[in-house]
């Protein structure tokens, strides 16, 4: 569990925002910064270096989001691949709320449920690697991706998001970390 969580975009973000800060002005222009590699009007995708392995993901906000929730943070699902891992790829999710650890995240792709069963802090994961593949392929031949989280105080969300350009923002990913 903790290889994924210390490797996921999310986590890799804060350590982009916070190193910068703690290493003053030289150490600011010595990070290296995700660069842009595709988007569309649902979905970007970015690449970086790390540890000397690049490493590409794609990302997105919902469409739409309804729940009985009065706060949280920014929602959103991200597909990482990266180079000479076993992993090929790894979807996440996050609904911008803890969510509490054994209880699973509900996703569906067109009415398919797959359950993030690996939840840790905000993110979500499939607990078998091999079911990101599958996850994948489903969100290539999909139209819509509802997540449907639960948080510590037992609220909800559901967070719909469009698959209507994913597979050309997989494919630009897929090409730059082959």
């Amino acid at each position: 569990m903790i290889r994924r969580i210390a490797k996921t975009p999310a986590f890799l973000f804060a350590a982009f925002l916070c190193v910068p800060l703690l290493a003053g002005p030289q150490g600011a222009d010595a990070q290296v910064k995700p660069e842009p590699l595709a988007e569309n009007a649902n979905w970007k995708s970015h690449s970086y270096v790390s540890d000397g392995s690049k490493v590409c993901y794609m990302h997105a906000k919902p469409a739409k989001s309804a729940g009985n929730y009065k706060r949280r943070g920014v929602p959103n699902i991200m597909v990482t691949r990266r180079q000479g891992s076993r992993t090929t790829e790894e979807v996440s999710v996050t609904s911008g709320y803890p969510y509490p650890e054994g209880k699973p995240v509900k996703v569906t792709i067109d009415g398919r449920r797959f359950n993030f069963d690996l939840t840790h802090g905000e993110h979500a994961w499939v607990s078998d690697e091999q079911d990101d593949a599958t996850v994948v392929k489903a969100m290539i031949r999909g139209r819509e991706l509802k997540v449907r989280g639960v948080s510590l105080k037992n609220t909800y969300s559901e967070d719909t998001y469009s698959l209507i350009g994913f597979t050309k923002i997989h494919d630009a990913i897929v090409r730059a970390c082959p």
